[in-house]
């Protein structure tokens, strides 16, 4: 039995069919069809570039993150303001963000949620401690979570497309 390879996604059909069983290419359709079909796809398969656009972002986000909690360790260290069990807490905070940020690229799912979950876990304990600490670099809390957030958005869309057209 012959096959045919769509022009758009690459995956093998039958020769039969009239539209491709992964991207629904139409093999029958005008040359003006198929071109926007083909537009539409490639305009699609750009998420992932934007997922790795994200990741890349994300990844210097964290190291930005990391290097804002080594000053911020430093200060308060530095002026004798913590105790042993806080400056354990933050030499681990500053190695998990550290590590999840050189590491994400290898499982972004996980290593978006590591930092993620500590640094909501983190606001959350500071709030109920001290709910001004909610408002104190709010908007580096909004750009570093949303940033997070969002990767996990883009990265997931990108796999379900990858998924999707055998890519």
């Amino acid at each position: 039995m012959s096959e045919k390879v769509c022009p758009s996604c690459k995956n093998q059909n039958d020769a039969t069919v009239d539209f491709c069983y992964k991207c629904e290419f139409p093999f029958n359709a005008s040359d003006k069809e198929k071109s926007i079909h083909i537009g539409k796809f490639i305009s699609n398969k750009g998420i992932i570039l934007d997922s790795e656009d994200s990741l890349t972002k994300s990844q210097n986000l964290l190291y930005l993150a990391a290097g804002f909690y080594i000053i911020g360790f430093i200060i308060n260290f530095s002026a004798l303001k913590q105790d042993i069990f806080s400056l354990v807490f933050n030499i681990g905070v500053i190695f998990i963000i550290a590590l999840c940020g050189y590491l994400l690229k290898k499982s972004p799912l996980i290593f978006l949620s590591i930092p993620l979950a500590l640094l909501l876990f983190i606001y959350t304990i500071n709030y109920l401690i001290d709910y001004r600490t909610l408002v104190q670099g709010i908007i580096f809390k909004i750009l570093i979570l949303g940033s997070l957030i969002y990767s996990i958005y883009n990265y997931k869309l990108s796999e379900k497309f990858k998924k999707k057209y055998n890519i």
